[in-house]
């Protein structure tokens, strides 16, 4: 009866392992369908905005004012992340997190992500097309959300279900910040989260470049938007 235990004890460890398996790959499929949407928002943002003009005028205090609110969050969003990964210190898929910047939120590195779409929406001069860019984005991360919790749950049981009811999912709440005095820094991580953060500066230019391909009339604009 002992051996059948154990043989039971076994197969049933070796199940628990194949069905966390089978969500790891869940979510690495899901993560790629992510970096598709936003691509695709990326490329949808290029092809329309031309289009769609600033209602301020181009050399207006409001117009101006934006781009560099566009570009304050763009800076935020990279020091957010760079911030996040410091506490992930590698631990990422290995321990549940729930210190610094986790410790107020349960997604500080998607709401960072969301903070950057909506500064590189500022720069074409709108404050409604950042806030369309920043609310479709939100969207693909709050599905993207759904899909770890999946995970989160059956790696982490009832420990992650405890800090989902003190944690939002979202928004931070500042009064929750906990951290320990020292933490372990994952230099590659954070270097990496630099380089992909990177590229949200290229909208500088290229929105600039808009601008001036409209003010030549090389491009006609149909709406303009406050």
């Amino acid at each position: 009866m002992g051996r059948v235990s154990v043989d039971t004890d076994l197969l049933g460890g070796e199940a628990e392992k194949s069905s966390l398996d089978a969500t790891w790959a869940h979510l690495a499929q899901a993560q790629v369908r992510r970096r598709r949407a936003l691509g695709v928002l990326a490329v949808l943002a290029i092809a329309v905005l031309p289009w769609i003009g600033s209602a301020w005028p181009q050399s207006g205090w409001m117009n101006e004012g934006l781009e560099w609110t566009g570009l304050a969050l763009l800076v935020l969003a990279v020091l957010g992340r760079c911030a996040c990964m410091l506490y992930l210190g590698g631990r990422k898929g290995a321990d549940l997190v729930a210190e610094g910047p986790y410790s107020v939120s349960r997604n500080p590195l998607y709401v960072f992500s969301i903070l950057a779409v909506f500064g590189i929406g500022l720069q074409t001069g709108s404050l409604v097309v950042g806030l369309v860019l920043m609310g479709l984005a939100g969207l693909i991360f709050y599905w993207i959300v759904g899909e770890e919790e999946i995970l989160l749950r059956q790696a982490f049981g009832e420990s992650y279900a405890a800090y989902c009811q003190r944690t939002p999912k979202f928004l931070p709440e500042w009064s929750l910040w906990q951290s320990p005095q020292h933490v372990t820094v994952d230099l590659h991580g954070v270097w990496k989260t630099v380089r992909d953060a990177l590229p949200y500066f290229l909208s500088i230019p290229v929105f600039e470049a808009i601008e001036a391909a409209q003010q030549a009339g090389w491009v006609h604009v149909y709406f303009f938007l406050f």
